[in-house]
């Protein structure tokens, strides 16, 4: 199932990353949902960075399907390998995010590129869950989570880039 977000931001692009490749800003971002969370940056002298997030969240708000699968809770691990800024300023990143215990993943692009009076940042993604029968009913069941996850990250760096 696919997964595209994209908005913009009224900062450039390298005043973003460098609130998005804080342990603080992922520490805060997972710290925002109910469970247990951890988050790692680790950036190096070329200037790309990888951001490692874990949550472990309860199943008991989701649907059945959900919680069949992987029980009281599920922990969902995002990787994000953000490669070195391009000439043009552009930064993009590997993502991927896989859920602990379940056949669910997902995998894309993130995208950080100068526009106007700003940058946009645009995650670009297809989610699989490779259940048969019940697959499609845990991709649709996820995605609005995935997308009011991306939503929630963008309220917080528009809060911290102020």
């Amino acid at each position: 199932m696919r997964i595209s977000r994209s908005t913009h931001l009224a900062a450039d692009v390298e005043e973003v990353f460098a609130v998005l490749a804080t342990e603080e800003h992922q520490r805060a971002k997972v710290a925002s949902e109910v469970g247990r969370s951890e988050a790692s940056v680790t950036v190096s002298a070329d200037g790309a960075a990888r951001v490692r997030t874990s949550r472990s969240l309860p199943t008991r708000d989701m649907p059945s399907t959900v919680s069949s699968v992987v029980g009281d809770t599920l922990t969902v691990t995002e990787d994000q390998t953000w490669r070195p800024a391009a000439a043009d300023g552009r930064r993009t990143a590997a993502l991927a995010l896989d859920v602990a215990g379940a056949p669910v993943r997902m995998r894309g692009t993130i995208s950080l590129a100068p526009d106007a009076g700003g940058s946009l940042l645009d995650v670009d993604a297809d989610l699989t869950c490779s259940l048969p029968f019940v697959g499609r009913k845990i991709e649709a069941a996820a995605k609005p989570t995935i997308e009011e996850s991306f939503d929630l990250e963008v309220d917080l760096l528009r809060e911290r880039l102020g």
